[in-house]
């Protein structure tokens, strides 16, 4: 337990002492970082997000989360199917739940009609698992809009990220991460981190 107490410690440190853009309303105890195109509106990834996020009934993260909360999104185009993985730390109890849907789509409206909730542990254990999920900077990784050079395309698959603690919350995207493993350092790491989250959860 105390492995685990320090680790999490670590993350929160890590996590606020980051450099941030911030978007919408921000003090100094508090920050978020959401990408936004010219002109100031919000990435599409983050807005398609938190509406799944009120179909799946998840609070909102925007104002923080006691003590770590990580959503990892899967969004494949023209896929009738999506997947979210939200990992929690909270009073040092960890847990791991994945949510897998089905998609009606009517033009650019999309409804969830199935729904499937999973609770699952990490195969070597939390201590582990969060050391290594840590490792690979999963809190801290920039969007893919600030590595420069970095493209996205309009079809392929998109992994957004959410991650809140008390005083922060970011959300960060990269499109097809494997792709791009050998040219970014960035999309290297978010490569291993999907890898693990399907070798540690059988996701």
């Amino acid at each position: 337990m105390q492995q685990v107490n320090f680790i999490l410690i670590a993350i929160v440190i890590l996590f606020e002492s980051c450099n941030s853009h911030t978007h919408g309303d921000s003090t100094s105890s508090f920050k978020k970082e959401i990408p936004t195109y010219i002109g100031g509106s919000v990435d599409i990834f983050y807005e398609l997000a938190k509406y799944r996020q009120n179909q799946l009934g998840l609070d909102s993260l925007e104002n923080g989360f006691h003590d770590l909360q990580i959503r990892v999104w899967y969004d494949f185009a023209l896929v009738k199917e999506g997947k979210l993985i939200v990992i929690t730390n909270k009073d040092t109890n960890w847990t791991a739940i994945i949510y897998v849907w089905q998609i009606d789509r009517n033009g650019t409206t999309e409804t969830m009609v199935s729904k499937k909730i999973q609770q699952v542990v990490p195969k070597s254990g939390w201590p582990i698992f969060s050391k290594k999920l840590l490792d690979l900077q999963i809190v801290t990784l920039p969007t893919q809009d600030d590595v420069e050079g970095y493209s996205a395309g309009d079809d392929g698959r998109t992994y957004n990220v959410e991650v809140a603690t008390k005083n922060q919350y970011r959300f960060y995207s990269y499109w097809e991460p494997q792709k791009n493993k050998n040219q970014f350092w960035q999309a290297k790491n978010m490569t291993e981190i999907l890898n693990l989250l399907e070798t540690e959860l059988n996701n």
